[in-house]
């Protein structure tokens, strides 16, 4: 049999031509694509604030950019494998996370229990844009199921920074 080029009838399966429901999940996927760029960009800022104290926050720090790295590449592999194009920066949409780090949180004179509790919130954050993205009903069952593991791992990153901030409380108070 011979295959049929495109204009032709034949269908190149789900790269060839995306559906509105394919645009939209598209949409959502580089959208976390950008928060987590941004959200990389940001605890590398704070794992390279000068402390003198802190060396276990700044690896909490490296260890949540790092996460976000991984997420961004299952995000970009999700994107390429249904036919888009990823982002590879961040956006106007994207600064939505920056809010809390640059807006909250002046890193020359603030308190390295001010940073953590910033950095508590920009997650709290990054949980609802997560949810919202859950939530708009727009990724099928396998890229819910990706993004539903990447926000149990938020949750899980959230505990964990907000333990390190009750260690930190309890070594200055005991």
């Amino acid at each position: 049999m011979k295959a049929k080029l495109p204009g032709q009838g034949a269908s190149l399966g789900p790269a060839a031509k995306t559906s509105g429901q394919q645009n939209r999940a598209l949409s959502v996927l580089n959208d976390l694509i950008r928060v987590n760029i941004d959200r990389i960009t940001a605890y590398e800022k704070a794992a390279h604030g000068d402390r003198s104290s802190g060396q276990e926050i700044r690896e909490v720090f490296y260890r949540l950019a790092t996460d976000s790295r991984s997420y961004v590449n299952d995000l970009h592999a999700e994107v390429i494998r249904i036919g888009g194009a990823p982002v590879t920066q961040t956006t106007i949409a994207g600064k939505l996370y920056l809010h809390w780090l640059n807006g909250k949180v002046d890193f020359d004179g603030e308190t390295l229990a001010s940073l953590c509790e910033a950095c508590a919130h920009g997650e709290e954050l990054m949980q609802q844009i997560y949810r919202h993205a859950l939530d708009a009903g727009a990724l099928p069952r396998n890229l819910h199921e990706l993004v539903e593991g990447q926000l149990w791992s938020l949750e899980r990153a959230r505990e964990r920074l907000v333990a390190v901030i009750g260690d930190m409380g309890d070594k200055a108070g005991g």
